[in-house]
């Protein structure tokens, strides 16, 4: 008699178990996972049928996991992520360890855990996603009467930091990422004021998921907001990613960020996801300088009572 094989079978497979893990956090391909297993099979931990990932994307290094629980994460992770850190550098990753988190029930079990090895939040985020991009839309690089996108170069990279910092009240941009990211992103624009040369805001795009646009970056200069040139820019993005064969685009936006999110519902986008972002240093003397400031704030605080 021929043996049946249960559809809701555990996979053998790290990542394809991982995918089906309760508990997970997976954006890397499996393509580019088995480029990982041949080239830096030290970057994946296994324990059980528990798995971390340390995937260096652009500037940062993404922990990627799948855990059959809060409980097995609690107490699996800290042991599998001192494994992973010596295969880990901070040239690679000049921002650090960024992990994210969508399971916004284990957030108070987990939480702890993150806090303990120095992770911190950074962003509570919204993912937003288009389904399908509209026609037509400018063609021009001209976005606004007196406003021009163009293509960035090398030396802009410091400008762009500063519009990113004076943009965003939690900015960790540096010149160096911004040189970095210009060889790996196929767009990024600088918004440029025709008349005084000045770069006021840049755009930032790429392609994440077959026939999906993402957004990665879009900034203005506090001065120039509430123009509309953001929306401009957000068609004119549009309007790129139907030009390139593609069918829908995503974004992830802050959470506080009142007025972005309403650009981009105007614009058509709906919320599909919710999550956090916390991040560790590389470095091991910055982990100590947060763990002590935590030390610090945690007895000061005890002495109020």
């Amino acid at each position: 008699m021929k043996q049946l094989r249960r559809l809701d079978a555990v996979p053998k497979d790290p990542y394809r178990r991982a995918l089906k893990s309760p508990l997970r956090f997976i954006s890397i391909s499996e393509d580019a996972f088995r480029a990982l297993e041949r080239d830096h099979p030290d970057r994946i931990i296994i324990e059980g049928d528990s798995l971390l990932i340390g995937w260096a994307d652009l500037y940062v290094v993404s922990l990627e996991y799948g855990f059959r629980d809060s409980d097995a994460f609690v107490q699996h992770f800290p042991a599998m992520l001192q494994r992973l850190l010596p295969a880990l550098d901070t040239e690679s990753a000049p921002m650090g360890l960024r992990l994210r988190l969508t399971d916004a029930p284990s957030r108070p079990f987990i939480e702890p855990a993150l806090s303990a090895l120095a992770f911190d939040v950074t962003r509570d985020w919204l993912r937003m996603t288009l389904g399908k991009l509209p026609s037509g839309g400018p063609r021009s690089d001209e976005v606004a009467p007196g406003f021009a996108l163009r293509a960035a170069r090398v030396d802009d990279a410091e400008e762009i930091a500063k519009l990113d910092s004076a943009a965003f009240a939690m900015s960790l941009l540096t010149a160096e990422i911004v040189q970095e990211r210009m060889d790996q992103e196929p767009v990024l624009k600088i918004l440029e004021d025709s008349a005084s040369g000045r770069a006021v805001g840049f755009l930032n795009l790429r392609v994440e998921r077959p026939g999906e646009g993402y957004v990665s970056d879009m900034a203005l200069h506090p001065d120039y907001q509430r123009r509309g040139l953001g929306e401009a820019m957000m068609r004119w993005a549009l309007a790129w990613f139907r030009r390139q064969g593609l069918e829908s685009a995503a974004l992830t936006v802050s959470t506080d960020n009142g007025p972005a999110i309403a650009l981009y519902r105007k614009l058509g986008f709906e919320p599909t996801e919710k999550g956090l972002d916390y991040r560790r240093p590389l470095d091991e003397d910055e982990v100590r300088q947060v763990l002590e400031k935590r030390l610090t704030t945690y007895i000061t605080g005890r002495r109020r009572y």
